[in-house]
């Protein structure tokens, strides 16, 4: 749920972390998100599952058992982390600040939140000293995306590095910078926590 830049955070500071050096654990890292380029439902691409109270949830754990003869592989440890952070992510920001709001206040807050990721794309790079790495697509086993749409999401990625200095400097409307970085830190340290007990 969060943004392609916000991800390839968390991907750069877990490859330090878990000591990977691997572009494809940077793609997996991004990749359920090409969805949006596939143009299907997010529901599929994320695993998403509905708990016993109807909130939904990225099903990570769903993930880790039908691939787990790949885990050992970058581009599937990237992916399975994308999930995590955004089981963390929906739970920490998405719940509290957007998904009970009534409309329009929701409609509004969704249209904020989307520009404030395009404010934090910049800031975040600079903060993170993140640089952009070449993303070569390879022929990927993962029923629930098609790998051919990769190279469109990499581009977007590309952009996104490209645009970085456009709106950084522009306030942020719902979102606030500490709480993100603190978001993407917890984050991180989950994923480890859940690497070493899988």
């Amino acid at each position: 749920m969060g943004s392609r830049i916000m991800h390839y955070c968390i991907t750069a500071r877990l490859a330090k972390e878990l000591k990977i050096d691997d572009n494809q654990f940077f793609l997996g890292g991004i990749a359920p998100d090409v969805n949006k380029n596939m143009k299907t439902p997010k529901t599929i691409s994320h695993f998403v599952r509905t708990n016993n109270e109807e909130q939904i949830f990225a099903d990570y754990l769903g993930f880790h058992e039908k691939y787990l003869r790949y885990m050992r592989e970058p581009f599937y440890l990237g992916y399975f982390y994308h999930l995590i952070s955004d089981v963390i992510w929906v739970e920490e920001i998405y719940y509290k600040k957007i998904k009970w709001l009534p409309q329009p206040d929701k409609k509004e807050a969704q249209l904020k939140y989307y520009r404030d990721f395009w404010r934090l794309n910049g800031k975040l790079i600079d903060y993170y000293s993140i640089e952009y790495r070449p993303l070569e697509v390879k022929s990927i086993e993962i029923e629930e995306i098609d790998y051919r749409y990769l190279p469109e999401l990499v581009k977007d990625l590309e952009n996104d590095f490209a645009m970085k200095d456009e709106a950084k400097e522009q306030e942020l409307e719902i979102l606030e910078f500490e709480e993100v970085i603190d978001i993407l830190e917890r984050t991180v340290k989950e994923c480890v926590a859940i690497s070493m007990k899988t």
